[in-house]
This record gives C-alpha cells, structure tokens and sequence, in this order.
C-alpha cells in the first residue's frame, strides 16, 4: 500500500509540471490619474489596498489623483495572468476609489512577488473630508483642515499640520506620528508605537494593545488605555488625565492648571507624576507592593499605612488618584 501511493504522488507531481511548465515571470505597469471638482462638504474616500498614500493640499477647487502600480511576479501554474485596477466613481457629495489586485482563474503552485511598488498620490483643497482604508501600506497628511478617518491593518500612519474636528486613526500593526494637531483626536491599535507632539484637543483618546506612548506637548482632557507598553507624557497642560495600563512604566510631567483631575492605574511598573509646584490637590496612592515617595512642598493631613498613602496638597483644589499593584510611584514637584 505504501509503495502504491508514493507511485501516485509521483505521477501527480509528474502532471503538475507538465501542466505548468517552468515559472513565468508577469511584469505589471498600470498607471490612473483623474481630476474632479469638488467644494466645500465634499469628502474622499479611498480604498488603497497595500498601496501607500500621500495626500497634500493645494488651493485649486480639484481632487487629482494619480496611481502607479508596478509588480514582478514569478509564479509557477495555470490560468489567467494577475491583473491591478482602479475604479473611480464620483457622487454628489464625494469621490470615491478603490483599487483591485486581481487574480481571477488562476491555479498557483508557487508565486513570488520579486517586487512591487503601489502609490497613490492625491492633491485636494485642504477642507476635504478624507476617509482612508487599506490593508498594507504607509499614510502621509500633511496642512489638513477637513476631519480624518483612517482604518489602516499594516503601516504607519504620519500626520502634520492638521486643524480640524476630528481625526481617528484605527490600526493593527504599524507606528503613528503626530506633529501638529488641534481637534478632537481617537487613536485604537494593537502593535505599534505612538509620538505625539504640539497637540491641542478638547479630547484626545488613546487605546493600544502592545507599544510605547510618547506626547510631548499636549493641551485638553486625555484618556489612554495600554496593555504592555511604556507612557511617557511631558509638558501636559490638562484638567482630566485618565491613565490605565497592565505592564510598563508611567512617566507623567504636568503643567499648571486650574483644577487637576488625574486618575492612574496600572498593575505592573512604576508611575513617576511630576507637577508644579503651584499645583495643589488631594492624593491618594494604594499599591500592594511597592515603594511610594511624596516630594511635594507644602503637604498636610499626611497619612500611610502598609497600602495606603494620602494627603493634601495646598488647599488641595484638585484630585490625584493612583492605583498600582506591583511598582513604586513618585509624586514629586518640577525641579
């Protein structure tokens, strides 16, 4: 019986080259470019596969939009060869593209991409609405004034210079930089790293699942929600700061405000908060295990036990709430 299959999977690998012959190498050029008058209201919606996107402003009242896709392909098999397209449809209210990799009939027994080079290259008036959704490929935006949404699963997403209502970025794998925004702001990944800069939001919320956060600069309430990864914030200008992690280090540096609500919790690492001195309110600080260090110059109502440490600030016109299972927390005041 042994002997009797190996002749079959002889004979059926015998037939599939055969039918396949040697490897075929499919070389695709295929470029698109269209223009459409827009106005104020209308939005760009873009479906870019693994392609990679760059869109920039201009003054004139024009989407152009150019696609260039080149590949190299090995492939051992039958059928018809893979194809690219790009369909373009435009509404009342917007512009619509969606690029396709085709392989349609085809039976592959092996296929190698040698090399693929997949762009799309956008120039718009900045009040555009841009909703972006691909599956690999990198974004750049920059000087943008219409609100932003992209579902991204690989790439990095690179904003700068944007004033809008809102901008929201979901990923799975792949870094975002920020330089230069004001307006509500909602990042959600898995994998990944997050630098913010110069930010302005009324409300900027931040959720990933494994990567460091660094934001430097940042004005209005923040909320981030971190699995395993480190939270930096320095020069943080904000009444709310809700902070939730698993594993990683907290590093907070505040600026004066108002009133400081600031809630931090986490179960493994150590949270540093550095405020001004000016800068009064009431702490709590509750850990299970772990060393835990008040620097603050005018502390009263002092009080600490083996899980428990509290006082007050000041006149203690604000709130710090910090919850840790393992790791030592500082609060200190700036040098």
């Amino acid at each position: 019986m042994h002997a009797k299959t190996g002749s079959i999977l002889v004979l059926a690998a015998a037939f599939v080259a055969a039918a396949a012959g040697p490897a075929a190498g499919v070389v695709i050029d295929r470029e698109f470019h269209e223009s459409f008058d827009v106005k104020e209201g209308h939005r760009l919606s873009v479906e870019h596969g693994d392609g990679d996107v760059t869109i920039t402003p201009w003054d004139k009242d024009v989407i152009d939009v150019e696609v260039i896709y080149h590949a190299e392909i090995t492939s051992l098999g039958f059928g018809d060869d893979p194809d690219f397209t790009v369909e373009f449809k435009e509404t009342d209210d917007g512009v619509f593209v969606t690029g396709y990799e085709t392989s349609p009939d085809r039976v592959d027994f092996f296929r190698a991409v040698k090399e693929r080079r997949y762009t799309y290259t956008i120039s718009a008036p900045s009040y555009i609405v841009i909703n972006l959704r691909g599956d690999d490929g990198d974004i750049e935006i920059e000087g943008w004034r219409g609100d932003i949404s992209v579902d991204l699963d690989d790439g990095d997403v690179t904003l700068a210079d944007v004033v809008n209502t809102s901008t929201r970025v979901l990923f799975q794998d792949g870094d975002i930089e920020i330089d230069g925004l004001e307006g509500e702001l909602t990042l959600s990944g898995d994998d990944g790293d997050i630098d913010l800069s110069g930010v302005k939001a009324p409300y900027a919320r931040i959720s990933l699942q494994d990567g460091d956060i660094d934001v430097d600069s940042l004005e209005g309430e923040i909320e981030i929600d971190v699995d395993d990864g480190d939270i930096t914030l320095e020069n943080i200008r904000s009444e709310r700061v809700e902070l939730r992690g698993q594993d990683g280090t907290m590093d907070v540096g505040l600026l004066k405000v108002e009133r400081l609500d600031l809630d931090v919790a986490t179960d493994d690492g150590d949270i540093e908060v550095v405020v001004n001195a000016a800068q009064f309110f009431e702490f709590l600080i509750t850990m299970d295990d772990g060393d835990v260090e008040v620097a603050l110059p005018n502390v009263s109502g002092f009080s600490e036990s083996d899980h428990r440490v509290a006082g007050v600030h000041g006149t203690g016109d604000g709130r710090v709430r910090i919850r840790t299972n393992d790791g030592n927390v500082v609060v200190r005041a700036a040098d």
